[in-house]
């Protein structure tokens, strides 16, 4: 499996993947020859579908791109997962044992104890060295802060943990001999579902003495949801007397950029500016590797569109005019479908330009945390091209210049995920996070304490 789904992600990055052609990036290049050697030299230590999805999973990571991942759909209820028996998190900068299985065969570190080290190694090195690989390798504090519990699981054989001490909430100290055990994938998911906290994804929207606060949670609308997105909207833009709006992304890990430009425009009316010499500006596009893949990605596109939003909108004959270009471009052998973007404008260069919303003149705020990527991102950069606006929250996480997703099917029946568009001249650059103005320490997910946080900082 491991040996035949790598030899396919290799074809498909060759054959699909916008950096496999890109003169501008040699270090994709390299990763495209010396990881895929990297990783077949893991095959010794593949023992089970897991250890086999991690020799793949450490090529793809490899290449440093959140859109690009390696899914585990092929799994069989009968295939065995080979775990320690105890699950960390990171909480305040401890990682702590918040899910224990049940029944083991050997002692088990206390509910709510602290990992110290791992045969002397330090958790935060534990993590880096034998899960990130196989995960995801970017240094963004959502990714590394989101890999502990992945410390559970056994990688590749010859990568087992030993001994390991923890501090027990009394502050006892208990050092324990690891053991690795089998358990089926219902075992595995009740050990990983204890005190799962679930993130509340909606969009949404309350205006309270003049302040306009959206929820821009949800960028993966469905059929069920264009209905109420578009009534949101309609509502959105009937509110009056409002002296501060403020867009609250927490929660939202991408999607559709069009929700966050609809929301946007429903809110605010939209920006405008002086757009006399537009010409001397840089400019900005995104060219599309004509691809067998990208040509089924933008079939399921346009008909996806067309049942959210009918036949005749503007995203539905947008999709299909790429789709024809797509198909156009495969015809006369070019490898590239190019996207205009625009010119490149800093919120400098629209305040010079005497940059204002066409339908609110107050202040303007963006809440960030630490997941915001993708579509968020785009949403976030929209936001905060507006002069004045104040960027609150947490430090975000970042995109690869590779976007805009489509998969394939491997030999396993596992799909590997990749970007099928490369922005060129982008304004934000490669796995860049947006630091917010003004750091907000406060718990994120707790609705009242980010509000009351934000209130105090703009001074409402």
């Amino acid at each position: 499996m491991a040996r035949s789904d790598l030899a396919a992600v290799q074809a498909l990055v060759l054959s699909t993947h916008p950096g496999s052609i890109d003169d501008g990036n040699p270090a994709f290049r390299d990763w495209m020859t010396t990881g895929y050697q990297q990783a077949l030299a893991l095959i010794p230590k593949v023992v089970t579908y897991d250890t086999a999805m991690s020799a793949v999973r450490f090529y793809v990571t490899g290449f440093l791109d959140g859109h690009f991942a390696y899914s585990d759909n092929a799994r069989r209820r009968d295939y065995p997962i080979l775990i320690n028996g105890w699950r960390l998190r990171k909480e305040k900068g401890h990682y702590v044992v918040t899910a224990v299985a049940k029944e083991w065969a050997s002692p088990l570190p206390q509910q709510g104890a602290r990992l110290i080290e791992c045969d002397g190694r330090a958790p935060a090195l534990l993590i880096k060295e034998f899960v990130a690989p196989y995960v995801d390798r970017r240094d963004f504090p959502a990714v590394t802060d989101s890999l502990a519990g992945g410390l559970m699981t056994l990688p590749l054989a010859g990568e087992e943990l030993k001994r390991c001490r923890f501090e027990a909430p009394d502050g006892k100290i208990t050092d324990l001999d690891i053991r690795y055990t089998a358990v089926n994938s219902r075992q595995y998911f009740q050990i990983i579902m204890q005190n799962r906290e679930q993130r509340r994804r909606v969009n949404e929207f309350t205006l309270d003495n003049g302040v306009l606060w959206i929820r821009a949670a949800n960028f993966n609308v469905n059929e069920d949801g264009a209905e109420a997105l578009a009534s949101m909207l309609t509502a959105l833009s009937a509110t009056r007397d409002v002296r501060q709006i403020i867009f609250d992304s927490r929660g939202n890990a991408g999607g559709d950029s069009g929700v966050g430009d609809r929301l946007f425009e429903a809110a605010t009316g939209g920006l405008e500016f002086d757009r006399s010499d537009m010409a001397a500006l840089p400019r900005t596009y995104a060219q599309w590797r004509v691809s067998d893949t990208a040509i089924a990605t933008a079939e399921r596109t346009q008909a996806h569109l067309v049942r959210l939003y009918g036949a005749e909108s503007t995203q539905a004959q947008e999709a299909a005019e790429r789709l024809a270009a797509f198909r156009s471009a495969r015809a006369a052998g070019q490898p590239w479908v190019e996207q205009e973007g625009g010119q490149r404008l800093t919120r400098e260069d629209i305040a010079r330009r005497h940059g204002r919303l066409r339908r609110f003149q107050g202040g303007i705020a963006l809440i960030t945390d630490s997941n915001c990527v993708s579509a968020c991102l785009d949403f976030a950069d929209l936001v905060l091209q507006v002069p004045g606006a104040v960027h609150l929250g947490q430090t975000t996480s970042g995109d690869a210049v590779y976007i805009d997703v489509g998969y394939a099917e491997l030999p396993s029946k596992n799909l590997l995920f990749l970007p099928l568009k490369v922005w060129r001249n982008r304004l934000r650059g490669n796995n860049e996070a947006l630091v917010p103005d003004i750091v907000l320490d406060v718990d994120m997910d707790d609705d009242a304490a980010v509000q009351a946080a934000a209130r105090a900082a703009l001074r409402l």
